[in-house]
Formats: structure tokens, sequence, C-alpha cells
């Protein structure tokens, strides 16, 4: 770049002094200098972070360097993904089983350019490599798998019991995601008296590892019969917190058996190979634990069942004997028959009261654990109507008509834009007012 000849630069004496430039010829030259030492195109590797998408479909994030210490940035890159580019990008990663996101590892190319109005360097991207993404995802897995295999932890949770009637359940996934209604549902509609104590957690993106060993820590410290780790499917970067070592190692040291309902049916995380049992979803998950407690009363009708049954022959039994007993009394002399006829009635009264005292007892027992099966599921709809009136409480609060009964109101143009500030607007242009009891139309005038 040639830059124009400044008067002021020449001293008093006579002597030019070194040129000065103005910020846009000196970012202008930056630019030069950054054509001219790179190639047109280049590949880039490094992890995403602070992923954000503009209002008109453009993407930018910061490229990162991680250092040793994964928590530590070595270099940092900003990165710039325009629309068009963009869902080109998408489809790749989108066939790939990946998705653009914080803390995926990427390879990308686009060229370097200087922002000008900011003098900030950056890559304009426009193509990524899904393959090294997938490679990087199936080897740092392949690794984790390893390290545990050769300690031992793979087979550690397999080792525990997991209780007949496992009812008190740990559940950790996002409150709001559609694996944990489909979870909560299926085990409402067993009957059984099951109590979720759910810790409200994200399962994706960057960090999502360390927010699910929270959770499982928090559910530890409670006297549960199972932790159930649920997350629907998604792209096989969304499952990466899964595979994260420390949370296999959490899980592998627990003394509480963890079920793992995560993803879709192709899908197999670290997570998974460690539990103590791995589930293909979160539904299939609630269907295992609501199984078990079938299973359990399965046995106790067997149990009830074969107690009748032997009820029945030992009254069957005691009539055959009481017959042949009748029999010879009725051969033998007055006296003896008086004497045997009083045994016999005793031993049948015994008999009889026994019979009675078994019966009532078994029904007693029947009784008491349907009084507790329906307390709890009543307990468990009250609950769930009380969680029900709060949100709908919440819901109310958040209605804008509320805040518009306030004496507030909303002015959007005639075609539906929202004005925030006086620069959304021109001059006889319509705005259209909304208060809480109808709409009013309005001109912009120019005062100026």
């Amino acid at each position: 770049m040639t830059l124009p000849f400044d008067p002021s630069a020449l001293a008093s004496d006579g002597e030019e002094q070194e040129a000065t430039y103005s910020v846009a010829e000196l970012n202008g030259a930056i630019a030069e200098a950054l054509v001219d030492a790179l190639p047109r195109q280049v590949w880039v590797r490094g992890e995403v972070a602070q992923l954000r998408v503009s209002g008109n479909g453009h993407a930018y994030f910061d490229l990162c360097e991680k250092a040793e210490r994964r928590d530590h940035v070595r270099a940092k890159l900003s990165v710039a993904l325009f629309r068009n580019d963009r869902a080109t990008v998408n489809r790749t990663l989108r066939d790939a089983g990946v998705k653009l996101g914080d803390g995926v590892e990427v390879r990308v190319r686009g060229r370097v350019e200087l922002y000008a109005p900011q003098g900030r360097i950056q890559l304009i991207m426009n193509a990524v490599d899904p393959v090294f993404t997938v490679g990087k995802l199936a080897a740092e897995r392949a690794r984790v798998l390893q390290v545990l295999a050769s300690e031992g932890l793979l087979e550690r949770q397999r080792a525990l019991t997991l209780p007949l009637v496992p009812l008190r359940v740990g559940l950790v996934t996002s409150r709001d995601s559609a694996a944990y209604h489909d979870f909560v549902q299926e085990l409402d509609v067993s009957g059984h008296a099951f109590r979720v104590h759910p810790v409200d957690v994200r399962v994706q993106g960057q960090g999502a590892d360390r927010r699910i060993m929270y959770g499982i820590r928090r559910l530890a410290s409670l006297d549960l019969d199972v932790i159930v780790l649920a997350r629907g499917g998604g792209a096989r970067s969304d499952l990466a917190a899964f595979d994260s070592e420390p949370l296999a190692r959490l899980v592998a040291d627990l003394p509480i058996p963890v079920i793992a309902g995560v993803g879709h049916e192709v899908d197999r995380t670290v997570a998974d190979e460690v539990a103590h049992t791995s589930t293909k979803t979160p539904t299939a998950a609630a269907a295992l634990l609501v199984e078990t407690v079938d299973d359990y009363c399965e046995q106790l009708a067997r149990i009830a069942h074969r107690v009748s049954l032997r009820a029945r022959s030992a009254c069957t039994l005691a009539g055959r004997d009481t017959t042949d007993l009748g029999r010879r009394l009725a051969r033998a002399v007055p006296v003896a028959l008086a004497r045997e006829r009083h045994v016999l009635d005793a031993h049948r009264h015994r008999i009889g009261e026994r019979a009675r005292h078994g019966i009532r007892d078994a029904h007693g027992r029947v009784d008491e654990r349907q009084r507790t099966v329906v307390a709890h599921a009543h307990d468990l709809l009250r609950e769930q109507a009380r969680r029900t009136e709060l949100a709908d409480a919440r819901l109310r609060l958040l209605d804008p008509r509320r805040v518009l009964e306030r004496g507030y109101s909303i002015t959007r143009t005639d075609d539906g834009r929202l004005v925030r500030s006086a620069s959304d607007v021109a001059a006889d242009e319509v705005l259209v007012t909304e208060t809480a009891d109808g709409s009013v139309r309005s001109t912009v005038v120019d005062e100026s």
C-alpha cells in the first residue's frame, strides 16, 4: 500500500520524520499482508467455544487450542460462518451424525481476513471436515474404555445387586426434556408406588459431564434403590458428555446401581458400558424398573397361591383321616367310640381354627400391601397435582396481558416488528400500539 504524503511529517529543520498511518490505512496494510502471507484457503483445527447465531442466520464462535490442562486456552481464533455456508456445513455434519456446538473438536476451512471496523483477525469459514470430528470422538471413547477396562471398572457396577423392589429412584436429566416426561409417564402408568427424585441438569454442551456428575453426587447422598441417567437421542457429539472419563469413574465407584437410558437404539456411550444396566432409551429404563417390581409382585402372588394349595390339601387329607377314624370307631365298643369321637372333635376344631387363622392372616397381609400401594399412589397423585397448580400459577404470572393491565403497552410497526427504540421507525411509518383493552394506530411525524 502507498501512503499519501503528509506535510506534517517534515521536521522544522527539513528532515523527514517517520511516516504516520491512519487507523484505516494501517488496517488496510495488515489486510494486504495477510493476503500475501497466507494461502487463499487454510485448514485449522481446534475446539468450538462461545458459539452464537445472530438473527440473520450467521454463526460466530471462537476456535480454541487447549493446553494439557483442558480448562486452559493456549490460543484462540475468531470464526465467522455466514448463513449460506452455515447451511452447507450443518448438512455435512448432520450426515456424519455430529453437530456444531461448544466443546466439539473440528477441522474447518476458510480464508483469513482482518475485520477492519474492530481491527480483529478472523477466519471466514466455508467448509468442515466431519471425518476429523467423528474420528476424535471415536478415538477418545476407545481410549477411555481401554483405561477403564484395564482398571476393572467396567464390571464394578455389574457386581452390585439390583433391589427386588426398586421404588426409590434417582433421576439425572433435563427437567424440560422428552426423556424426563417419557420416563416419569412410564412409571406413572404402572400403578406402582414409585418415588422419583429428579435432579434437573443440562445433559449436552460444554461442561455437561460436570453437571451430570453434580446431579449424581446429590442423589448419592439420598437413600435410593437406583439412579437413572436419562437422555434422548441426538447427534453423536450431543452424547459426548456420557463418554467422559471422570463421569465413568464416578459411576463405577457408586455403591448404588446405575441404569443408563441414553440415546436411541443405535447409540452406545461409555456410560452404557460402565453402568450396572444399559437400556436403549429412557422409556426402556423405566420399563425395566416396572418389570422388576412386576416380577416381585408375581412372586408374592405365586407364594400366596402355594400357601392356599397347601392349606386345601391339608384340609382334604385331614378329612380323609377323619373318615377312616370314624369307621374304626364305629366298630369299637361304645365307650371307646365315645372317647375317640371326643378326640376327633378336638382335632377337627383345631384344624378349622388354624385354617381360619391362616386365611385371615393372609388376607390381612394382602390388605396391608394394598393399602400401602394405594397410599403411595395417592401421595404421588397429590404431588403431581401440586406441581401442575404451581406451573399453572407461574404461567399466569408470565402472561403478557398482566403487564399490559398494569399500564404498559407494546408498540409494533405495521408489519409486526417490535419497536424498542426511536431509531427503529421512520417518518410517516404506521405504528400499532397494543394496550390492555385494545390497540391504537398512529403515524410517525418527523419533528426535525
